[in-house]
């Protein structure tokens, strides 16, 4: 599977394929046996249409599977062992040679730009003293579960270098002027005062004169940035907005942005304090499509206010957590009736983590706590011997697991909580606060759970789309399990669970220490509000098994959206089991 014109990594490919099986394995898309051996690890043996495969490895927390790279072979005729190529593991996946070939092909380009990375950026003796911005470019390694986690489709090895965030190359919006009966913009307050605040007066001059230079007016048009990337990529399906000047390409340049890890999010790299801003994109990462819609972007600012409005009511969330979101204050879209142009055209304007930290803290990406440094030991690693294993993960649970818990317990609002949607303040590696980010697609509630029903938006009124939409479709839920769902998919079994295994493989600090430290902590704060007690037990998180989200599943079955979920055995009910013999 070697990309062509590329130096090739063979780690890469590697670690891409043992994914790909961990995930098949995990999720169940492939029928196998497991037979233990003595030393703790299991042999796999996956049974594919004509052949089957063998590989070696062990269950972990929660299910999650954790395969030895070099054990992944495919059993000949004659019984010899042959190295499984990714070309056929993903062939037992899917059948379709059309959606196949897709496959391969996001597979490969994760594989390609891996490469890349390793031969052209090699990384810092060590990362544990950079400054928030940087790490989010410094941290390359992506999504440690999926399997095309750098599939970016679309992106050539020049668009990998420009607009890619491991490059660290800062590039300039694209700002075109929009008819505004093509627009939907959700800005509280007048326009004209945002884009002063947000621009500066002399880049609002500026696209004032372009316009007016054009023959167009703000009463007629408003401005809409757009991610360059995707200003050339969609460009062809605009010409005719274009020459029917309903939109007007503008020739204005103003701050240099970089990426952050999500790619379609940006930070604005001469003013770090100012808004990070979250463009449609229109490329496949993981297991979706990273456009924006509509209605998300409408509902943005209106939940962000509040979920803030419901930390400032909570004496715990607002005094002693801190809990810090990030606003996402502001958004605009372009709207025109061709479907494929539909989502394509759109941002959001997200608060920085600069408005949030102390004097004293620094901040780290939640992705950062489970990377492995030059020295081959954790990004954590001094943090964890100067403050004791034990009592700094004590520390970190307080800090990063129970507000989010709490959130649910008392309030009744699920967040969808996983690695790159957190950020750890700390002092001296000391945890002291959480951020959470990224709500417009990603909250969920159940309106009989609700603590304080008079909060929450009215969404059928935000826009159209939600009106009399059924539950389950957007932030609505019809069951409480489909918030402990999510808060424990994106908390624990897809993010923690990282942390966990690590800490066990590294520091002989076993996993059901982990997770039992997680579980008397939530019920200690539980018993701390008596109120909650009764709450929680309507999602009981202690069941044998739980269902989880199968995200690979999702890809396999080229579906953006469905119930694609799997049962797994649930670590907590393991561990009290095991503390009642």
């Amino acid at each position: 599977m070697q990309p062509q014109h590329l130096a090739y990594s063979k780690k890469a490919e590697k670690r891409v394929k043992r994914q790909l099986v961990e995930a098949m394995i995990f999720e169940g898309i492939i029928k196998y046996k497991e037979t233990e051996t003595a030393d703790s690890y299991s042999i796999f043996y996956l049974f594919g249409e004509n052949r089957t495969y063998r590989c070696e490895g062990r269950r972990t927390a929660f299910d999650r599977i954790r395969i030895k790279e070099a054990s992944i072979f495919k059993e000949c005729q004659d019984h010899s062992l042959v190295e499984a190529t990714i070309e056929e593991l993903a062939g037992e996946l899917i059948r379709d040679g059309e959606h196949k070939l897709r496959l391969i092909n996001e597979l490969s380009q994760t594989i390609k730009l891996c490469s890349w990375n390793e031969l052209h950026l090699p990384q810092p003796a060590s990362r544990r003293k950079s400054a928030y911005e940087e790490l989010e470019s410094e941290i390359m390694e992506g999504h440690p579960y999926h399997p095309c986690f750098k599939s970016r489709t679309g992106f050539t090895i020049e668009d990998h270098k420009k607009y890619g965030p491991e490059a660290k190359q800062a590039f300039h919006l694209k700002w075109i002027a929009v008819r505004r009966s093509l627009i939907q913009t959700a800005i509280c307050g007048d326009e004209q005062d945002f884009f002063k605040e947000e621009l500066g007066s002399f880049m609002w001059e500026e696209l004032l004169k372009q316009l007016e230079s054009m023959g167009g007016t703000f009463d007629h048009y408003t401005f809409l940035p757009v991610h360059p990337w995707q200003w050339e990529t969609m460009k062809p399906e605009l010409v005719k907005y274009m020459k029917t000047r309903h939109i007007l390409p503008l020739d204005v340049s103003g701050d240099p942005y970089r990426a952050t890890q999500s790619v379609r999010t940006l930070w604005n790299a001469a003013y770090p304090e100012k808004a990070y801003m979250k463009f449609s994109m229109n490329m496949v990462n993981t297991s979706s499509l990273r456009k924006l819609a509509s209605h998300s972007i409408c509902a943005a600012p209106h939940i962000s206010s509040w979920i803030q409005k419901v930390i400032q009511k909570d004496p715990y969330l607002q005094k002693e957590a801190s809990l810090v979101i990030l606003q996402e204050y502001a958004g605009m879209i372009f709207e025109a009736e061709e479907e494929k142009l539909d989502g394509q055209l759109g941002v959001i304007w997200r608060e920085s983590i600069r408005a949030y930290i102390q004097d004293g803290e620094e901040a780290v990406p939640f992705t950062a706590l489970m990377m492995i440094e030059k020295d081959g030991n954790l990004f954590i690693d001094d943090w964890l011997k100067n403050y004791g294993s034990d009592n700094w993960l004590k520390q970190f649970i307080k800090v990063s697991v129970l507000p989010v818990w709490h959130l649910l317990a008392a309030h009744g609002i699920a967040v969808e909580a996983h690695a790159q949607n957190m950020v750890l303040l700390h002092k001296n590696g000391w945890p002291t606060r959480v951020i959470l980010r990224d709500f417009h697609e990603s909250v969920e509630y159940t309106e009989g759970f609700l603590a304080d029903a008079s909060l929450v938006p009215s969404f059928e009124e935000i826009h159209e789309r939600y009106k009399d939409a059924p539950e389950d479709d957007y932030y609505w839920m019809s069951s409480v399990e489909a918030l402990r769902e999510l808060i424990m998919d994106t908390l624990f079994v897809f993010h923690l669970s990282e942390l966990s295994f690590l800490m066990e493989e590294h520091y002989g600090y076993k996993e059901k220490h982990f997770w039992n430290k997680v579980g008397k902590l939530i019920e200690e704060h539980i018993e701390r509000f008596p109120d909650l007690i009764t709450r929680q037990q309507e999602f009981p998180y202690k069941k044998a098994e739980i269902y989880v989200e199968s995200l690979l599943k999702k890809k396999v079955k080229n579906k953006e959206e469905g119930n694609f979920r799997h049962l797994v055995r649930n670590v907590f009910c393991h561990i009290q089991q095991e503390e009642e013999k």
